[in-house]
């Protein structure tokens, strides 16, 4: 069945929130941290238009998905993806995530291979966050000492004066999703409720996984990227067995909102060359 906000009953029993629009090649986006479904309004029209099935997720305890204590783990938000797309029947999926949709891809790809995924294209994570002796590229502040405070919102992170400013068109779109877009922390998100969570995305080392990614993998950051080195992005690229690299110059976290029209074209264009 496809339309909005349609509900699934995950593995270990969480109610999560979708939509399936259009037909063809599925294409399942996954958002990031304190976000939900509808952040992707760029993407939807533009995979939509050009003959998409569309996808969008919101992952538990984010949007209308279930509020839930247990499964505060990438692991589980990875399982959830492959709950997803076995109860969809889903095929040749090309699966786009960002920020901890990336994280929770790879954790998709760790537990459950990329199985039915035929291409990914990772939006701004490093598959580190932690910086310590043998890591200097993960979030810009964050290092073991402070990462309990931080992940508490007691600590700041990241170097949020490095965002550009949204362009006007896409304030205004984002302002239909979250009057807090940009704010951050967002004000609306509990996030007190999922402290677990947000931990369990710092710790986690994703490094190990990169290696076996075997599909087409496009990798993109921003120039003035608010908490990820480039060359860290460009690691990432590098890692798997396929990867290709975009730095989007007047982007920050968030290229596919902020310079929304050449990261479609590019995307499309990704998915032409590798059919």
């Amino acid at each position: 069945m496809t339309g909005t906000g349609l509900m699934f009953t995950a593995s270990d029993g969480a109610k999560l929130c979708y939509d399936d629009e259009g037909s063809g090649a599925p294409a399942l986006l996954v958002h990031g941290y304190s976000a939900n479904r509808k952040f992707w309004p760029f993407q939807r029209r533009a995979l939509l238009d050009a003959g998409y099935r569309v996808i969008t997720i919101d992952q538990r305890n984010h949007g209308d998905s279930e509020q839930v204590s247990f499964g505060q783990r990438m692991s589980r938000h990875g399982t959830d993806l492959r709950d997803l797309m076995d109860g969809l029947r889903l095929t040749d999926v090309t699966l786009i995530g960002h920020s901890m949709g990336v994280s929770a891809s790879l954790a998709l790809f760790s537990l459950h291979g990329t199985r039915d995924v035929s291409r990914f294209v990772a939006i701004d994570q490093s598959p580190k966050i932690i910086n310590d002796e043998d890591w200097t590229w993960g979030v810009f502040g964050v290092e073991w000492p402070l990462a309990w405070a931080q992940a508490n919102m007691r600590h700041p992170w990241g170097e949020l004066g490095r965002e550009p400013v949204v362009p006007e068109h896409v304030a205004l779109e984002m302002a239909k999703v979250t009057p807090h877009h940009h704010s951050f922390p967002q004000d609306s998100f509990p996030h007190e409720q999922v402290t677990g969570l947000l931990m369990d995305h710092f710790v986690a080392d994703w490094r190990d996984v990169l290696p076996r990614i075997d599909i087409p993998t496009w990798v993109v950051t921003g120039r003035h990227n608010p908490f990820y080195h480039p060359e860290g992005m460009e690691w990432f690229a590098q890692q798997v067995q396929r990867g290709s690299y975009s730095i989007f110059e007047n982007s920050g976290h968030e290229p596919h909102m902020n310079e929304a029209e050449l990261f479609n074209e590019q995307l499309l264009q990704f998915l032409r060359n590798t059919p």
